[in-house]
């Protein structure tokens, strides 16, 4: 089956052209990419604000922080993208769902206060 999309071809089972599916593998071979993360954040901006949000609803400063930390564990990450097991934006979102969690662990663990009892003697 053959479609045009955006003026490219895409020749396979399907005829949609996934966003950030070309990105995700350009940054799977070079994960110093700059161009291809930035096409990626374009494709899943709207992805990626809402692990952001999801996770530091209440912090807006540090939801934006995020996703800059989101971007690069996209980077690191985008070697074990497999556009054979799911599709790029499914991919972003469990990267970006699970890198901010861990942002938000850390940031929790970082601000309660450390109680320790002590045994009377």
């Amino acid at each position: 089956m053959r479609s045009k999309n955006k003026g490219r071809e895409h020749h396979g089972p399907t005829s949609q052209l996934q966003p950030g599916h070309d990105a995700l593998l350009r940054l799977a071979t070079n994960p110093q990419d700059a161009c291809a993360l930035v096409a990626v954040y374009d494709a899943h901006v709207n992805d990626l604000k809402a692990s952001a949000f999801r996770w530091f609803r209440r912090d807006s400063e540090a939801g934006a922080r995020a996703i800059n930390s989101i971007l690069a564990a996209i980077g690191r990450q985008a070697g074990s993208y497999d556009p054979q097991s799911m599709n790029a934006s499914e991919w972003v979102s469990r990267v970006a769902d699970a890198e901010a969690r861990r942002l938000r662990e850390a940031l929790d663990a970082t601000h309660r206060p450390h109680c320790k009892t002590r045994r009377a003697v």
